[in-house]
């Protein structure tokens, strides 16, 4: 017996040092990020269960390794293959927990293999050299942890045995059992899964409980859409249908250019606000003041890769993978550009980043532009500041003079770049201001300048004054100061549409409207009469709501109340003045107390799955 137990000792040990080390990770993870959680005394254990899974998982190849019968004159081999899948458990557990840690505040999520994927094929690999400079210290731990774990190597001796091949394959399957009890964490037909960390906490703490690694192992396959069916899909139509009539709204002008400028991470955090007296966004502060300004915009996801869906094919992005990275990035949509074009407008995306950066060059390809600009296009290279490619204030008014060359009308989409890690500023662009800001703050002077330039250039145009210019944000900057209590504050962002010949008054509102109102929006402003698909709504058929997805949980987000749902249950996150809700639904009004919202939100998600499986998302 005492046997039986010695030989187990190496996996033990390793199994040990992992779990150690994930608790470890886990605190450094609460501590750096603390600002965005409540820790609840559940939340200390509630990870437990993904930890052990995780790891058990991770150890899978070394049970069987390590156990499996093989000739004597292969043990070299067989040392060499488990320091290999030793290290490789060691680097993974260390590089996805840190990295997160690091770069939670951006994606306010755990990271799935898919990004990963993305950032290993990403032009910009240079970012990862200045990524390990700015975060210098967590790059350090990641290396003085590899060398611990090395010091404490515990398969030095190989389990060898001359006769006992019966035996080996027995252990096998005993450490085999153990890895489908421990790491499935059920005997069931559905293991332990990245949504089943809603169960353990509130919907703002989910990330606190789940291990990066663990959610990297249970991404490795894409990401299938589940089939609960939450709602009958004819019922659904009863509360929600993606398909709209194009309709004429009172001001629109038929043939107007359309110009959409996406301002990178410009949250609401960073608009009207001063440091040390000193405006951050003053530019923009100014055109807002002169345009038709929600003041309530809500992004439809935290990272940029899904803010083009959400704008330009009113299409949410309900799942863990970005729309752009998924399964279904090849189905048939019709997005804005592709809609225009059939009544002759032309058009064109400009980014000035590496091409292929986030996949922005192709994507726009599906959705309908029929020209790309980016750095490629970009007729002067030395302008690269090697960072993510050309600078906002040289590309910017080159876009301006670029957008001359189109045969108008023409929808155009200028996405910028600059206000974004590194927050870098070329030397001869820098100013006073600048120097008495701190870094983030003065990357949002300088694009401020820089979306100031453009405009300074399109005025100079002939196609300026019959324009409709759509100011927006891809996504919110990272939460400096939030606690995270409110799921709006991750989306807060400005919308603004402005006309220089004020055919659109300008004026405030506060009727919160989403990315995916953007499209329907501009099509209702130019008059279009055919049918689209759509999960947004026209501005003057809104119902004041916007839909998100985080960590496994859904957000219908309203002004009166938020409502959560994760598959499993409904809350309500907010609840102030009232319990009843008006949405306008095919030229009725609907009056939606809880019980009907509960069943909108899930008309929704089930007419998006449904049409994703289906290929669906759009009509013919």
């Amino acid at each position: 017996m005492r046997r039986f137990f010695s030989l187990w000792n190496p996996l033990l040990l390793h199994g040990l040092f992992l779990w150690l080390s994930s608790i470890l990770l886990h605190l450094i993870f609460w501590a750096y990020n603390a600002r965005f959680f409540q820790v609840k005394f559940n939340d200390t254990i509630a990870f437990i269960p993904f930890d052990l899974s995780c790891i058990t998982l991770m150890m899978l190849p070394i049970i069987a390794l390590y156990f499996l019968p093989i000739p004597r004159q292969l043990n070299t081999l067989k040392q060499v293959l488990l320091k290999c899948i030793y290290t490789i458990n060691l680097v993974v557990l260390l590089l996805s927990n840190i990295w997160d840690t690091a770069f939670f505040e951006y994606s306010q999520k755990r990271t799935g293999l898919d990004m990963y994927l993305y950032l290993l094929k990403s032009p910009e690999k240079n970012m990862i050299w200045l990524i390990i400079i700015d975060y210098w210290y967590f790059a350090l731990l990641f290396l003085i942890w590899l060398l611990i774990g090395f010091y404490f190597y515990p398969f030095k001796e190989i389990f060898d045995s001359k006769k006992a091949d019966l035996r080996q394959w027995f252990y096998v399957v005993i450490g085999l059992i153990i890895v489908f009890a421990i790491g499935r964490w059920s005997f069931g037909t559905k293991p332990l899964g990245v949504l089943d960390a809603n169960a353990y906490t509130e919907p703002n703490e989910v990330p606190l409980i789940l291990n990066s690694t663990f959610v990297l192992i249970k991404t490795i396959q894409s990401e299938e859409i589940r089939r609960q069916e939450l709602i009958s899909l004819k019922k659904s139509e009863l509360y929600f249908n993606p398909v709209h009539q194009g309709s004429r709204i009172e001001g629109s002008q038929k043939g107007k250019n359309v110009v959409v400028i996406l301002l990178e991470s410009f949250g609401d955090k960073m608009i009207f606000k001063k440091e040390n007296g000193i405006k951050i966004t003053p530019f923009l502060d100014s055109l807002l003041l002169e345009s038709l300004y929600y003041c309530n915009g809500m992004a439809n996801g935290k990272q940029s890769i899904e803010a083009l869906p959400a704008i330009f094919a009113s299409l949410p992005n309900l799942t863990n993978t970005p729309y752009i990275l998924s399964a279904f990035c090849n189905n048939k949509i019709v997005g804005l550009p592709a809609h225009l074009k059939k009544i002759g407008y032309s058009s064109a995306f400009f980014h000035g980043a590496y091409n292929g950066s986030m996949r922005f060059d192709s994507f726009s390809k599906r959705l309908g532009f029929e020209n790309y600009y980016g750095k490629n296009e970009y007729p002067f290279p030395s302008h690269d500041d090697h960072h993510w490619g050309i600078p906002d204030a040289y590309f910017n008014p080159w876009c301006a003079k670029k957008i001359s060359t189109l045969n108008p009308p023409f929808i155009c989409a200028l996405f910028t770049s600059s206000s974004h890690h590194p927050y870098a500023i070329p030397d001869q662009f820098k100013t006073t201001e600048m120097g008495k800001l701190s870094q983030i703050n003065a990357s949002f002077l300088f694009a401020d300048n820089s979306l100031r330039a453009f405009f300074k250039q399109a005025k100079k145009t002939s196609w300026y004054q019959n324009t409709l210019f759509v100011i927006c944000a891809d996504h919110t900057p990272e939460q400096l100061d939030i606690k995270a209590n409110d799921i709006k504050d991750k989306y807060r962002i400005p919308i603004a549409f402005f006309t220089p010949d004020e055919s659109i008054k300008p004026s405030k509102n506060r009727k919160i409207i989403q990315q995916m109102d953007i499209m329907p929006a501009i099509l209702n402003f130019l008059n279009y009469k055919k049918p689209y698909y759509s999960f947004g709504n026209a501005l003057n058929k809104s119902p004041g709501e916007a839909l998100n997805y985080l960590n496994g949980n859904y957000f219908l987000i309203q002004s009166e109340q938020t409502l959560s749902f994760n598959e499993e249950k409904v809350q309500f996150l907010l609840s102030r003045k009232s319990d009843i809700n008006i949405v306008s639904f095919k030229n009725k009004s609907l009056y939606l107390n809880k019980s009907r919202l509960q069943l909108r939100l899930k008309s929704m998600i089930e007419r998006y799955r449904s049409d994703l499986i289906r290929n669906k998302t759009s009509i013919k």
